[in-house]
């Protein structure tokens, strides 16, 4: 394995930058306009379109950018204030709401509605948790704290302006979590030990206020357009324009399940309504964990001599999960084909930035900035550069598998020209 590795890294212009590790890796304490608002996990700062633009010497004026893995909306936010019109992609809904508006320019009547919103009065619901389809609804909030929640939904639902409707929605998603007895940890939620018991009314008030000074303090008027899209077909996805330059970040090939960890903000949102909707939606996402479509067959080359060799290393192990080796044989079929779709929607000597986080299983490192830039090469972009930002964490256990090639275990940015 060293020997693939290394002779990777030796085709490509390899470079350090640790510095850039704290604008790829969103940590929880995170007080910037719009980015505060919600705890976004995996997320980046808005800060590293503001190094890419740089870095790359982009010439803003009349570009279109792109991120089609637009998660909570951080580069959009990056492009909006260097006066770049955007455009995010993202299946998962509560994703592109929160992207949607983050980026939308409002009117000052649409802000003062918000302003004026009144709180409902409390009253009784007997039956409120028969509204929801969910096994553990009674364990997530208080019942007074879930009635409040259908109170304000209800308020919200009557309003006619589709802007207002948005803002206010988005800011009762906004305190979910703080006001529930669960919160995100690993790879999914869990009961917490001390529970604050936060009134809803009052935390909806308190983000409400938060949510519409960063709207109000917005200088650009930039246009953003969010696409709510399953990548896989980005092929047919029409985006009007070709594209300028793009900055994103897939999926890690990490079992990370990005619905899981979102499960009280889908539901609670009304973005889904039973385990078959969040099912549906899992199956849809790019192959990173077991509860996407690990079951499908493809047979599809990928031109890539590490990503053979991995793959012969992964098949000779037994893992905790027989399904690992197909989980991440098609993740790296996704980005292939998305990766030749990428090339019709760009345009001519594009520059574009990957951020991608390499992982391990059973000792076995799964180098995908190293991969991914070979398939890209076989594709016909031009691998300018990988610039390795940090040293991910990895248990005790993995690091007496892996040994010394835990240097691989990073996260990078691979910058590609077309």
């Amino acid at each position: 394995m060293k020997n693939f590795l290394e002779n990777s890294e030796n085709i490509f212009n390899i470079n350090f930058d640790f510095k850039l590790g704290k604008l790829v890796h969103n940590f929880k304490n995170n007080d910037d306009p719009f980015q505060r608002w919600i705890y976004y996990q995996e997320s980046f700062s808005t800060e590293l379109l503001d190094w890419f633009l740089k870095y790359q010497k982009i010439d803003k004026k009349n570009s279109l950018f792109l991120d089609p893995f637009c998660g909570s909306g951080s580069s959009l936010v990056g492009a909006q204030k260097n006066g770049i019109d955007s455009i995010g992609i993202d299946l998962n809904p509560l994703s592109c709401l929160i992207s949607e508006v983050k980026t939308n320019n409002y009117k000052s009547s649409e802000i003062k509605y918000c302003k004026n919103f009144e709180i409902p009065k409390f009253k009784e619901i007997s039956n409120i948790y028969s509204y929801y389809n969910l096994s553990i609804v009674k364990n997530i909030f208080s019942k007074k704290n879930l009635i409040k929640i259908n109170l304000i939904k209800n308020s919200i639902k009557k309003i006619n302006n589709e802007n207002v409707r948005k803002i206010l929605l988005l800011n009762l998603i906004c305190i979910l979590e703080k006001c529930s007895n669960y919160k995100k940890g690993g790879n999914g939620i869990k009961r917490r030990k001390n529970i604050k018991n936060l009134d809803i009314f009052v935390e909806f008030k308190k983000s409400l206020k938060i949510i519409l000074f960063d709207i109000e303090s917005k200088k650009t008027k930039s246009k953003c357009v969010i696409y709510n899209e399953n990548i896989k077909n980005f092929k047919s996805i029409n985006l009007k324009k070709k594209i300028s330059f793009s900055l994103f970040s897939p999926p890690y090939v990490n079992c990370f399940d990005y619905f899981e960890v979102y499960k009280i903000e889908l539901w609670f949102g009304n973005f889904i309504n039973d385990y078959n909707q969040l099912r549906l939606l899992r199956k849809k996402a790019i192959t990173s964990n077991l509860n996407a479509d690990i079951k499908q067959k493809i047979d599809q080359i990928i031109k890539s001599k590490l990503f053979i060799h991995t793959m012969r290393c992964l098949n000779k192990k037994k893992h905790w999960n027989k399904n690992i080796p197909n989980m991440v044989n098609l993740y790296f079929i996704d980005m292939l084909n998305f990766l030749e779709s990428l090339k019709n929607k760009v345009k001519k000597n594009s520059i574009i930035a990957i951020v991608v986080g390499n992982s391990s299983y059973q000792g076995v490192p799964v180098a995908t900035d190293l991969i991914l830039s070979e398939i890209a090469q076989s594709l016909g972009y031009k691998v300018k550069e990988i610039i390795v930002t940090r040293n991910n964490e990895t248990s005790s256990q993995q690091y007496k598998k892996i040994g010394k090639l835990i240097k691989y275990i990073r996260e990078s940015i691979i910058i590609l020209e077309l």
